[in-house]
């Protein structure tokens, strides 16, 4: 378990968070966050870091809060992905910038599989680079 706490205080255990593999990719990324009423609160944009099965990890300018349920327009190769997520981690990268962890929810069966395709495309070429 790593030591160093997240944003909640909460030490992270690396392992669980790393159960599936990371393609450490920067796409461009629009995150519309809602309030209880089903409003639209804030809009940002920003990129992502890496992406997996289970969510993405993203940069961006202005903070979201923890446990927020956002909206994301995911820029993937030729495709736009609507995806929904919640907010599961947050941290200061340099004190203009921010790094947030979401973790995916309710994807479309084909969204999914579209996510699929994507880290299963990179985790290929990652194998024919090392093997």
């Amino acid at each position: 378990m790593n030591d160093e706490p997240n944003s909640t205080g909460e030490a992270r255990d690396e392992g669980e968070r790393r159960s599936t593999s990371r393609v450490e990719k920067v796409h461009l990324v629009q995150v519309n966050r809602f309030d209880e009423e089903g409003a639209r609160a804030d809009l940002t944009t920003g990129r992502t870091l890496n992406i997996s099965r289970g969510g993405v990890r993203l940069e961006l300018h202005q903070p979201v809060p923890l446990r927020s349920v956002v909206s994301l327009d995911l820029i993937l190769g030729e495709r736009i992905l609507d995806v929904e997520g919640t907010v599961v981690y947050l941290e200061d990268l340099d004190g203009e910038r921010c790094g947030v962890g979401i973790k995916f929810r309710d994807l479309h069966p084909e969204t999914e599989a579209l996510i699929e395709e994507f880290v299963e495309r990179f985790e290929e070429a990652d194998e024919d680079i090392e093997g």
